[in-house]
């Protein structure tokens, strides 16, 4: 069976900073039309960076949901850059490390019923100390912690970010890809 389904029209209704709002009219594989609302957003890098056997965490106040979050380092590409610059670049901005060595561990779409966000998954080792720069209104407490006590952390609910937990799930996976 076919599950595609074809867009007949498509209109802007919102363009941000960071997301554009469509309202599409398509063909289901049924022949019957229907309408998609569609987040259209900027692609991102999530950064799972091991220093001295722990892993960089931030704490950082999220808007949406007017408290603060646990995350992994992570932030939106800019033009032409590929995943791995763009973790590179923002695991420096945000955390003052500069990876040696990326690993591509995998990508997550995070909200597939409406927004097409892709957020590439990466591992950072051998990190260098430099600095900080984090945009004006940019904000972040940056820690490590262990593995374990962040999936205990997640098996709470206290770590709700979806990047944060695929990120450290595809880290896992690689682990034990690696027998480490």
């Amino acid at each position: 069976m076919d599950l595609k389904e074809k867009t007949i029209s498509s209109e802007q209704i919102y363009k941000g900073k960071i997301i554009d709002v469509y309202k599409d009219r398509v063909i289901c594989p049924n022949g019957k039309e229907s309408v998609r609302e569609v987040v259209r957003h900027c692609k991102a890098s999530c950064v799972v960076a091991l220093l001295d056997g722990k892993i960089i965490m931030e704490r950082q106040y999220r808007y949406p949901f007017d408290e603060v979050m646990i995350e992994l380092p992570a932030g939106k590409f800019d033009p032409k850059e590929t995943p791995e610059e763009c973790a590179r670049r923002e695991l420096e901005e945000e955390t003052g490390y500069r990876a040696n060595e990326i690993v591509y561990l995998g990508k997550v779409c995070p909200t597939i019923a409406y927004d097409d966000e892709i957020i590439y998954l990466l591992l950072a080792k051998d990190l260098v100390k430099t600095h900080t720069n984090l945009d004006p209104n940019e904000f972040v407490e940056v820690y490590t912690d262990t593995l374990e006590n962040i999936l205990e952390q997640i098996r709470k609910g206290e770590i709700v970010d979806s990047k944060t937990i695929a990120g450290i799930m595809q880290y896992m996976l690689y682990c034990k890809a690696n027998q480490q």
